[in-house]
Protein backbone atom coordinates (compact mmCIF):
# COMPACT_ATOMS: atom_id res chain seq x y z
CA UNK A 1 0.00 0.00 0.00
CA UNK A 2 2.78 2.42 0.98
CA UNK A 3 4.75 1.37 -2.09
CA UNK A 4 1.73 2.11 -4.28
CA UNK A 5 1.30 5.60 -2.77
CA UNK A 6 5.01 6.29 -3.27
CA UNK A 7 4.73 5.25 -6.91
CA UNK A 8 1.72 7.53 -7.40
CA UNK A 9 3.61 10.45 -5.86
CA UNK A 10 6.59 9.79 -8.11
CA UNK A 11 4.32 9.59 -11.14
CA UNK A 12 2.73 12.92 -10.25
CA UNK A 13 6.12 14.58 -9.80
CA UNK A 14 7.28 13.14 -13.10
CA UNK A 15 4.11 14.35 -14.79
CA UNK A 16 4.59 17.87 -13.44
CA UNK A 17 8.20 17.84 -14.59
CA UNK A 18 7.19 16.71 -18.07
CA UNK A 19 4.61 19.48 -18.26
CA UNK A 20 6.81 22.12 -16.67
CA UNK A 21 6.83 24.26 -19.77
CA UNK A 22 3.03 24.46 -20.01
CA UNK A 23 2.68 24.91 -16.25
CA UNK A 24 5.26 27.68 -16.23
CA UNK A 25 3.48 29.45 -19.06
CA UNK A 26 0.05 29.21 -17.40
CA UNK A 27 1.43 30.25 -14.01
CA UNK A 28 3.29 33.21 -15.53
CA UNK A 29 0.19 34.37 -17.40
CA UNK A 30 -1.85 34.07 -14.20
CA UNK A 31 0.75 36.00 -12.20
CA UNK A 32 0.92 38.79 -14.78
CA UNK A 33 -2.87 38.91 -14.94
CA UNK A 34 -3.11 39.08 -11.16
CA UNK A 35 -0.58 41.91 -11.04
CA UNK A 36 -2.47 43.89 -13.67
CA UNK A 37 -5.80 43.23 -11.93
CA UNK A 38 -4.44 44.25 -8.53
CA UNK A 39 -3.12 47.48 -10.01
CA UNK A 40 -6.53 48.26 -11.47
CA UNK A 41 -8.35 47.82 -8.15
CA UNK A 42 -9.22 51.14 -6.54
CA UNK A 43 -7.19 51.78 -3.43
CA UNK A 44 -9.02 52.33 -0.16
CA UNK A 45 -7.87 53.79 3.14
CA UNK A 46 -9.16 52.80 6.55
CA UNK A 47 -9.85 55.04 9.54
CA UNK A 48 -10.83 53.74 12.97
CA UNK A 49 -12.49 55.29 16.02
CA UNK A 50 -12.32 53.44 19.34
CA UNK A 51 -15.17 54.02 21.79
CA UNK A 52 -16.22 52.76 25.19
CA UNK A 53 -19.91 52.97 26.14
CA UNK A 54 -20.61 54.89 29.34
CA UNK A 55 -22.65 53.35 32.14
CA UNK A 56 -25.53 55.83 32.09
CA UNK A 57 -28.88 55.79 33.82
CA UNK A 58 -31.67 54.10 31.92
CA UNK A 59 -35.21 55.36 31.97
CA UNK A 60 -37.02 53.81 34.92
CA UNK A 61 -40.68 52.80 34.89
CA UNK A 62 -40.54 51.70 38.53
CA UNK A 63 -40.18 53.58 41.81
CA UNK A 64 -36.48 52.72 42.03
CA UNK A 65 -33.65 55.13 41.45
CA UNK A 66 -30.14 53.86 40.77
CA UNK A 67 -27.62 56.59 41.56
CA UNK A 68 -24.78 54.05 41.43
CA UNK A 69 -25.20 53.95 37.66
CA UNK A 70 -22.81 56.79 37.01
CA UNK A 71 -22.04 58.13 33.56
CA UNK A 72 -18.39 58.13 34.63
CA UNK A 73 -18.29 54.33 34.56
CA UNK A 74 -17.51 52.11 31.57
CA UNK A 75 -20.46 50.08 30.32
CA UNK A 76 -20.66 46.30 30.32
CA UNK A 77 -20.97 43.92 27.37
CA UNK A 78 -24.68 44.70 27.04
CA UNK A 79 -23.97 48.44 26.67
CA UNK A 80 -21.39 47.70 23.96
CA UNK A 81 -23.93 45.66 22.00
CA UNK A 82 -26.52 48.41 22.43
CA UNK A 83 -23.98 50.95 21.20
CA UNK A 84 -23.43 48.93 18.02
CA UNK A 85 -27.20 48.71 17.45
CA UNK A 86 -27.49 52.51 17.68
CA UNK A 87 -24.46 53.05 15.42
CA UNK A 88 -26.06 50.77 12.82
CA UNK A 89 -29.36 52.65 12.94
CA UNK A 90 -30.91 54.19 9.85
CA UNK A 91 -30.94 57.56 11.66
CA UNK A 92 -27.14 57.78 11.73
CA UNK A 93 -26.68 56.13 8.33
CA UNK A 94 -29.04 58.59 6.62
CA UNK A 95 -27.29 61.62 8.13
CA UNK A 96 -23.89 60.39 6.91
CA UNK A 97 -25.25 59.51 3.46
CA UNK A 98 -26.76 62.97 3.11
CA UNK A 99 -23.80 64.91 4.51
CA UNK A 100 -21.21 63.22 2.30
CA UNK A 101 -23.48 62.77 -0.75
CA UNK A 102 -22.64 59.07 -0.80
CA UNK A 103 -25.09 58.38 -3.63
CA UNK A 104 -22.72 60.22 -5.98
CA UNK A 105 -19.54 59.41 -4.09
CA UNK A 106 -20.20 55.66 -4.35
CA UNK A 107 -21.25 56.17 -7.99
CA UNK A 108 -24.66 54.56 -7.51
CA UNK A 109 -26.85 54.44 -10.60
CA UNK A 110 -29.54 56.97 -9.71
CA UNK A 111 -31.83 55.67 -12.48
CA UNK A 112 -31.95 52.20 -10.93
CA UNK A 113 -35.12 51.04 -9.18
CA UNK A 114 -32.99 49.60 -6.38
CA UNK A 115 -30.65 52.57 -5.98
CA UNK A 116 -31.29 52.91 -2.24
CA UNK A 117 -30.73 49.19 -1.69
CA UNK A 118 -27.47 49.43 -3.63
CA UNK A 119 -26.49 52.53 -1.65
CA UNK A 120 -27.14 50.89 1.72
CA UNK A 121 -25.26 47.76 0.65
CA UNK A 122 -22.23 49.79 -0.45
CA UNK A 123 -22.37 51.78 2.80
CA UNK A 124 -22.37 48.56 4.85
CA UNK A 125 -19.43 47.25 2.81
CA UNK A 126 -17.39 50.33 3.68
CA UNK A 127 -18.61 51.09 7.21
CA UNK A 128 -18.43 48.44 9.92
CA UNK A 129 -18.81 48.20 13.69
CA UNK A 130 -17.38 45.56 16.00
CA UNK A 131 -16.86 44.87 19.69
CA UNK A 132 -13.42 43.98 20.98
CA UNK A 133 -12.65 41.46 23.71
CA UNK A 134 -11.93 44.42 26.01
CA UNK A 135 -15.48 45.77 25.70
CA UNK A 136 -14.68 48.68 23.39
CA UNK A 137 -16.42 49.35 20.09
CA UNK A 138 -14.57 50.01 16.84
CA UNK A 139 -15.96 52.17 14.04
CA UNK A 140 -14.10 51.32 10.82
CA UNK A 141 -14.59 53.29 7.61
CA UNK A 142 -13.00 52.45 4.26
CA UNK A 143 -12.84 55.00 1.47
CA UNK A 144 -10.72 56.00 -1.50
CA UNK A 145 -10.30 59.41 0.14
CA UNK A 146 -8.32 59.00 3.41
CA UNK A 147 -9.52 62.30 4.89
CA UNK A 148 -13.13 61.52 4.07
CA UNK A 149 -12.80 58.11 5.74
CA UNK A 150 -11.53 59.81 8.91
CA UNK A 151 -14.22 62.50 8.85
CA UNK A 152 -16.99 59.95 8.35
CA UNK A 153 -15.74 57.78 11.22
CA UNK A 154 -15.54 60.76 13.59
CA UNK A 155 -18.97 62.05 12.55
CA UNK A 156 -20.55 58.63 13.12
CA UNK A 157 -19.05 58.60 16.62
CA UNK A 158 -20.38 62.09 17.33
CA UNK A 159 -23.85 61.21 16.03
CA UNK A 160 -24.09 58.34 18.52
CA UNK A 161 -24.80 60.74 21.41
CA UNK A 162 -27.46 62.57 19.39
CA UNK A 163 -29.27 59.36 18.50
CA UNK A 164 -29.01 57.90 22.00
CA UNK A 165 -30.22 61.13 23.63
CA UNK A 166 -33.17 61.35 21.25
CA UNK A 167 -34.21 57.79 22.14
CA UNK A 168 -33.86 58.48 25.86
CA UNK A 169 -35.69 61.82 25.59
CA UNK A 170 -38.62 60.27 23.75
CA UNK A 171 -38.92 57.36 26.13
CA UNK A 172 -38.43 59.59 29.17
CA UNK A 173 -41.12 62.01 28.01
CA UNK A 174 -43.66 59.18 27.87
CA UNK A 175 -42.60 57.90 31.28
CA UNK A 176 -42.58 61.44 32.66
CA UNK A 177 -46.27 61.89 31.83
CA UNK A 178 -47.12 58.67 33.67
CA UNK A 179 -44.92 59.59 36.66
CA UNK A 180 -46.39 63.10 36.85
CA UNK A 181 -49.94 61.74 36.78
CA UNK A 182 -49.18 59.22 39.55
CA UNK A 183 -47.38 61.88 41.58
CA UNK A 184 -50.25 64.35 41.32
CA UNK A 185 -52.79 61.69 42.28
CA UNK A 186 -50.71 60.77 45.31
CA UNK A 187 -50.52 64.44 46.32
CA UNK A 188 -54.30 64.69 46.04
CA UNK A 189 -54.73 61.58 48.22
CA UNK A 190 -52.33 63.02 50.80
CA UNK A 191 -54.21 66.31 50.87
CA UNK A 192 -57.48 64.45 51.39
CA UNK A 193 -56.01 62.68 54.43
CA UNK A 194 -54.61 65.95 55.79
CA UNK A 195 -58.08 67.52 55.44
CA UNK A 196 -59.67 64.54 57.20
CA UNK A 197 -57.20 64.79 60.09
CA UNK A 198 -57.89 68.53 60.34
CA UNK A 199 -61.64 67.81 60.53
CA UNK A 200 -61.07 65.25 63.30
CA UNK A 201 -58.94 67.83 65.11
CA UNK A 202 -61.90 70.22 64.97
CA UNK A 203 -63.99 67.54 66.68
CA UNK A 204 -61.43 67.40 69.47
CA UNK A 205 -59.49 64.29 68.44
CA UNK A 206 -55.79 64.54 69.24
CA UNK A 207 -52.80 62.60 67.93
CA UNK A 208 -51.33 59.62 69.77
CA UNK A 209 -48.42 61.64 71.20
CA UNK A 210 -50.83 64.13 72.86
CA UNK A 211 -53.31 61.58 74.24
CA UNK A 212 -51.33 60.61 77.42
CA UNK A 213 -51.28 64.28 78.48
CA UNK A 214 -55.11 64.66 78.48
CA UNK A 215 -55.65 62.85 81.78
CA UNK A 216 -52.96 64.96 83.48
CA UNK A 217 -54.40 68.14 81.98
CA UNK A 218 -57.87 67.19 83.21
CA UNK A 219 -56.58 66.62 86.76
CA UNK A 220 -54.79 69.97 86.78
CA UNK A 221 -57.69 71.95 85.28
CA UNK A 222 -58.75 74.86 87.55
CA UNK A 223 -62.08 75.88 86.08
CA UNK A 224 -65.13 74.14 84.72
CA UNK A 225 -64.87 75.36 81.12
CA UNK A 226 -61.35 74.00 80.77
CA UNK A 227 -62.45 70.67 82.25
CA UNK A 228 -65.37 70.50 79.80
CA UNK A 229 -63.03 71.21 76.87
CA UNK A 230 -60.59 68.49 77.94
CA UNK A 231 -63.40 66.02 78.62
CA UNK A 232 -64.78 66.70 75.15
CA UNK A 233 -61.37 65.97 73.64
CA UNK A 234 -61.08 62.74 75.64
CA UNK A 235 -64.55 61.66 74.51
CA UNK A 236 -63.86 62.49 70.85
CA UNK A 237 -60.49 60.75 70.99
CA UNK A 238 -62.04 57.66 72.55
CA UNK A 239 -64.63 57.60 69.79
CA UNK A 240 -62.50 58.48 66.75
CA UNK A 241 -58.92 57.93 68.00
CA UNK A 242 -58.41 54.62 66.16
CA UNK A 243 -59.60 56.20 62.89
CA UNK A 244 -57.29 59.16 63.48
CA UNK A 245 -54.33 56.80 64.11
CA UNK A 246 -55.05 54.84 60.95
CA UNK A 247 -55.04 58.02 58.91
CA UNK A 248 -51.81 59.13 60.60
CA UNK A 249 -50.10 55.85 59.71
CA UNK A 250 -51.40 56.00 56.17
CA UNK A 251 -50.21 59.59 55.82
CA UNK A 252 -46.71 58.63 56.98
CA UNK A 253 -46.54 55.78 54.46
CA UNK A 254 -47.88 57.95 51.63
CA UNK A 255 -45.33 60.69 52.36
CA UNK A 256 -42.56 58.09 52.02
CA UNK A 257 -44.05 57.02 48.68
CA UNK A 258 -44.27 60.65 47.58
CA UNK A 259 -40.59 61.18 48.39
CA UNK A 260 -39.71 58.24 46.12
CA UNK A 261 -42.10 59.44 43.41
CA UNK A 262 -40.49 62.88 43.57
CA UNK A 263 -37.03 61.38 43.03
CA UNK A 264 -38.22 59.31 40.06
CA UNK A 265 -40.04 62.30 38.61
CA UNK A 266 -36.96 64.53 38.85
CA UNK A 267 -34.79 61.84 37.23
CA UNK A 268 -37.23 61.38 34.36
CA UNK A 269 -37.55 65.15 33.96
CA UNK A 270 -33.78 65.37 33.71
CA UNK A 271 -33.62 62.47 31.23
CA UNK A 272 -36.37 63.99 29.07
CA UNK A 273 -34.25 67.12 28.55
CA UNK A 274 -30.78 65.62 28.84
CA UNK A 275 -27.93 65.97 26.40
CA UNK A 276 -25.52 63.55 28.05
CA UNK A 277 -22.48 61.97 26.47
CA UNK A 278 -22.91 58.20 26.46
CA UNK A 279 -19.42 57.32 25.30
CA UNK A 280 -15.72 57.64 26.01
CA UNK A 281 -13.67 58.31 22.89
CA UNK A 282 -10.39 56.47 23.34
CA UNK A 283 -9.00 57.37 19.94
CA UNK A 284 -10.39 59.59 17.19
CA UNK A 285 -9.91 58.73 13.54
CA UNK A 286 -7.19 60.37 11.50
CA UNK A 287 -6.42 60.27 7.78
CA UNK A 288 -4.38 57.15 7.02
CA UNK A 289 -1.17 57.51 5.03
CA UNK A 290 -1.15 53.83 4.05
CA UNK A 291 -3.77 52.05 1.99
CA UNK A 292 -5.66 49.18 3.60
CA UNK A 293 -6.99 47.66 0.37
CA UNK A 294 -6.10 45.95 -1.87
CA UNK A 295 -3.27 43.79 -0.50
CA UNK A 296 -1.64 43.31 -3.88
CA UNK A 297 1.02 40.76 -2.97
CA UNK A 298 -1.64 38.52 -1.43
CA UNK A 299 -3.80 38.73 -4.56
CA UNK A 300 -0.82 37.84 -6.77
CA UNK A 301 0.35 34.95 -4.56
CA UNK A 302 -3.11 33.41 -4.15
CA UNK A 303 -3.95 33.82 -7.84
CA UNK A 304 -0.62 32.32 -8.96
CA UNK A 305 -0.83 29.30 -6.67
CA UNK A 306 -4.48 28.73 -7.59
CA UNK A 307 -3.66 28.90 -11.31
CA UNK A 308 -0.75 26.47 -10.87
CA UNK A 309 -2.89 23.91 -9.02
CA UNK A 310 -5.82 24.33 -11.44
CA UNK A 311 -3.48 23.83 -14.40
CA UNK A 312 -2.16 20.57 -12.91
CA UNK A 313 -5.69 19.26 -12.42
CA UNK A 314 -6.67 20.30 -15.95
CA UNK A 315 -3.62 18.66 -17.51
CA UNK A 316 -4.26 15.45 -15.53
CA UNK A 317 -7.83 15.38 -16.85
CA UNK A 318 -6.65 15.88 -20.44
CA UNK A 319 -4.03 13.17 -19.99
CA UNK A 320 -6.64 10.77 -18.63
CA UNK A 321 -8.95 11.50 -21.57
CA UNK A 322 -6.10 10.79 -24.01
CA UNK A 323 -5.36 7.52 -22.25
CA UNK A 324 -9.00 6.42 -22.47
CA UNK A 325 -9.17 7.33 -26.16
CA UNK A 326 -6.05 5.25 -26.88
CA UNK A 327 -7.57 2.24 -25.12
CA UNK A 328 -10.79 2.56 -27.12
CA UNK A 329 -8.89 2.75 -30.43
Amino acid sequence: MIQKENNQAEDLIQFIWNKKGVLALITTIAAVGAIIYSLLIEEKFKSVVTLYPAMSNTVAFTDEVHPEQSAAQFGEEEQAEQMIQVLQSAEIRNVIISKYDLMNHYEIDTTSKIKFTALNKTYEENVSFSRTKYGSVLIEVMDKNPQMAADMANDIANLFDNAKNRMINERSSEALEVAESERNKLKDDIQAIVDTLAALNQLGVVDKETRPTLITALANAKDGSTKQLIEAKIKATDQYGSIYSNYENKLEWMNIRLSTKDAVYEQLKSDANSKFSHKFTVEKASASEKKAYPIRWLIVVVSTISAFLFAIVLLLVFEKIKELNRKES
